[in-house]
């Protein structure tokens, strides 16, 4: 009944065009829909891309087993590339399918159905063929916005309250993690000896990690990201992470600047898709600021 309900707001308040899509239910047989497979090379923050029909380069590679996605994996590290391997709990088939429901979501909280529904939405509603991180980044933040207006609606403010306050958790923590990335990126741009780079790659993670535990010290919000830090932490998990968020702040500014319509805010975003990628760069850099 809640997802029904998520469907219909979907359509009605978000503007969207669900059709069939979490109509019906599948359980899979396994905890995730996919394992996802990122890579990056040993020195630099840029994620390798794969190539796939119709929707053009992702620089992600999935697996709907697990012993594949960690063979993939081991192989690209045989390689040299710093990896990351997930499991995700669901994936958008683009309209290309009718997407069901899956044992992999259907019990999570309310906040977080709704989060996942509202950006496998997002990709059925808008999609950039060859621009992952455009993509991920739009849907997110779709997300989070209408999660806030979804809980208002049905829960009233202190929800919606509690809802966006996480978000801004993620937020900062986010922030942290791509300052991280920035630094990396100006020692891979250097010319030092590739073990002078490793020392110093080394020491920006290790400083990461010291700023995560600190800031889970001292604000119980974060108590959880101690724990985080102590797990391996690479080029390919930062960029993975980066794909999703990196341009979160940039469509929520878009979204605010579209008067908070969801029509005028998609408009906005099909102007940037019509674009190059350059300055759709740029355009979202302006954003960002």
């Amino acid at each position: 009944q809640l997802v029904q309900e998520l469907h219909a707001f979907a359509r009605d308040e978000l503007g969207m065009s669900p059709g069939k899509n979490y109509t019906r239910y599948r359980d899979l047989q396994r905890p995730y829909a996919v394992w996802v497979v990122c890579a990056a090379p040993e020195f630099s923050t840029r994620l390798k891309s794969w190539w796939y029909p119709v929707v053009g380069h992702f620089s992600t590679r999935g697996f709907f087993r697990e012993p594949a996605a960690r063979s993939e994996a081991a192989r690209l590290r045989a390689q040299g590339l710093d990896v990351f391997v997930g499991g995700a709990p669901a994936y958008s088939t683009l309209g290309w399918f009718n997407d069901p429901v899956l044992n992999t979501f259907i019990h999570y909280p309310e906040e977080q159905l709704a989060e996942l529904l509202f950006h496998e939405l997002a990709h059925h509603h808008l999609f950039l063929a060859g621009d992952t991180t455009f993509n991920e980044s739009y849907a997110t933040a779709l997300a989070e916005i209408a999660v806030a207006r979804w809980l208002e609606q049905r829960h009233g403010p202190t929800r919606r309250d509690k809802w966006l306050a996480r978000c801004q958790r993620a937020h900062r923590f986010h922030a942290l993690l791509f300052t991280t990335q920035k630094k990396l990126k100006k020692i891979y741009a250097t010319t030092q000896s590739p073990d002078k780079m490793r020392a110093a790659k080394t020491a920006a993670f290790a400083d990461m990690k010291t700023e995560l535990q600190t800031l889970s010290r001292t604000d119980p919000a974060f108590a959880k990201l101690a724990q985080w830090a102590e797990r391996p932490i690479n080029n390919a998990t930062l960029g993975a992470i980066a794909v999703y968020n990196h341009r979160v702040p940039a469509f929520r500014k878009l979204y605010e600047n579209s008067g908070r319509s969801f029509p005028t805010f998609y408009s906005s975003v099909r102007k940037l898709m019509a674009i190059d990628k350059t300055n759709r760069e740029l355009q979202l850099d302006k954003l960002s600021r």
